[in-house]
């Protein structure tokens, strides 16, 4: 599966493909209001690589063509922190 990045997608400083790794293996997701008309938006938690401790929250734009764009790359906040199997918190 191919993403493109936004801008701001590296406000964090987290390396894209930990980005990539993290929707790919997500542990849960959370359907958001939808940026544009026309798209759709997620906001996937998972690790950015197997051996990580730390969860990322990554927020993907999905379009009518099927094209998707990371919007936003963090570590896990609050606001997500629900997302996170109870086991890791």
């Amino acid at each position: 599966m191919r993403f493109e990045f936004s801008d701001s997608a590296d406000k964090h400083g987290v390396p894209r493909s930990d980005a990539e790794y993290a929707v790919m293996h997500h542990v849960d997701y959370e359907i958001l209001q939808p940026r544009r008309a026309g798209e759709q938006s997620f906001m996937f938690v998972g690790l950015p690589h197997p051996q990580a401790l730390r969860y990322l929250e990554v927020g993907v734009a999905v379009d009518g063509r099927g094209r998707r764009t990371i919007f936003h790359v963090m570590e896990v906040t609050d606001l997500y922190r629900h997302l996170v199997p109870p086991a890791d918190h």
